[in-house]
């Protein structure tokens, strides 16, 4: 770490005084992907790693390993094509935007639409695991208290300097280091399971499996700024680095706990640690999960509340949250703080994470669908990556729970019918500038 800090002070001193030297934009340009790799990685080390691997075990067992490369597969692809689109697209309003301008209007709300829906399930999920392992005897209030300071710092405006991110990251990859080091320290527990019980290995369940754990693998966005730069490089390296991650501490997990004790597990990494007679290590686990909230939490509420920005900039939601003063930004973070909070009182953990996993994989269904729009000349990627990745999430989607489906089809329903409500409160109609108009569907 004291290197890595050196080496930053360097980097940002050095690109001060030398801009024009070569050796400088190397090493601008090495920093630049560390601190894409950082932060698309800090923010995938959330919910699902610390509660969402346990329903993915009462899935399918031990098939839950092969569920992550599945899901790392998907993830990818959608990185990819989100990364392309990125590039085409500069600005705000993600997967709502790519839609709306390469698949049309209506494909636009309703991939808003979901897009919201699955944002403020992840800030109900990060936030219910921070109350279950932060503050176990009450965790609605240790999962409203962190919501609130999240939503604090989005009205103040605040941000994490990269500095602060990366001790964040740092010690949330210390927290899950310690923990794989204690299950592996300790001779392998007996471990019962009986047919009725959940965890059972079924690899007919592989599929729902990797879609409650493609959530593990949201945020890679925020990898942006260096993927622009080296695509072929950082998309990758995150999604890989990620992947190790979730196989070290899924093995870890199942070889102390075994996948039914793992299934049935609130906080199944606090029940590692007891299993492994180092419970004392309890402290370092709770500050990586309290640092995972703050740093996703930071990027999910700011980023829920831009999607609304850009939509109602483009006429699908109402003026009120558009681009504007401090009046408009406290009402969007205002919805958004509440929205939150009532997700996180009407759902679990895992339903939140089951709830997010199922809106977002139809967003990266849009997002997919949107890349295969682009020209050749606009895309860094082959075209067969948007399609692969398109078929493997509708593949994943429909394989969700029947709760989840109907809330996230709800979800598209409600965006695609706001927007003409929206459109009929303002003054003058908003036109579409679209980058490209109507093009044809490639096959």
């Amino acid at each position: 770490m004291l290197t890595s800090f050196i080496q930053w002070v360097d980097i940002g001193w050095m690109a001060g005084v030398a801009p024009l030297c070569p050796v400088t934009a190397q090493l601008r340009e090495r920093a630049t992907t560390t601190t894409g790799v950082v932060g698309g990685v800090g923010t995938m080390l959330g919910a699902g790693v610390f509660v969402g691997l346990a329903p993915a075990a009462g899935l399918a067992g031990r098939w839950m390993l092969v569920g992550l490369a599945v899901a790392a597969l998907a993830a990818v692809c959608t990185a990819c094509s989100f990364t392309d689109l990125a590039r085409a697209y500069p600005g705000l309003g993600g997967g709502h935007r790519y839609a709306r301008d390469l698949l049309g209007r209506w494909p636009g709300r309703m991939a808003g639409g979901v897009g919201l829906l699955g944002r403020i399930a992840g800030i109900a999920a990060i936030a219910g695991c921070f109350g279950a392992y932060v503050t176990p005897r009450d965790p609605h209030l240790g999962a409203l208290v962190v919501i609130l300071l999240a939503v604090g710092a989005e009205l103040a405006a605040l941000r994490l300097p990269p500095l602060v991110s990366r001790l964040l990251v740092a010690v949330v990859v210390i927290a899950l280091a310690v923990v794989v080091v204690a299950c592996f320290a300790m001779p392998v527990p007996p471990q019962a399971s009986a047919p009725g019980l959940p965890g059972t290995d079924d690899p007919a369940e592989l599929l729902p499996a990797a879609g409650v754990l493609f959530v593990g693998f949201l945020g890679g966005d925020r990898g942006q700024a260096g993927a622009r730069s080296r695509p072929k490089v950082l998309v990758p390296l995150v999604v890989l680095a990620a992947l190790g991650t979730y196989l070290a501490v899924s093995t870890a997990l199942l070889r102390e706990l075994g996948p039914a004790r793992m299934a049935l597990s609130p906080d199944p990494l606090r029940d590692a640690l007891a299993s492994a007679n180092a419970s004392g290590l309890d402290p370092i686990l709770i500050a990586g999960v309290a640092a995972a909230a703050i740093g996703v939490l930071f990027a999910l509420v700011g980023g829920t509340r831009q999607t609304m920005q850009a939509m109602a900039d483009a006429g699908d939601l109402p003026t009120v949250f558009g681009t504007g003063g401090f009046g408009r930004a406290l009402a969007g973070t205002a919805v958004v703080g509440v929205a939150g909070v009532l997700a996180m009182v009407l759902l679990t953990p895992v339903a939140a994470i089951q709830l997010s996993a199922t809106c977002a994989l139809f967003a990266a269904a849009f997002t997919n669908a949107a890349a295969r729009m682009l020209e050749r000349h606009e895309r860094v990627w082959p075209a067969r990556t948007a399609c692969f990745g398109l078929g493997l999430s509708v593949l994943l989607v429909v394989a969700m729970p029947p709760v989840a489906l109907v809330l996230a089809v709800a979800a598209m329903a409600a965006g695609a019918t706001l927007g003409p409500l929206a459109a009929l409160t303002r003054r003058k109609p908003v036109l579409d500038k679209p980058k490209h108009v109507h093009r044809a569907l490639k096959i």
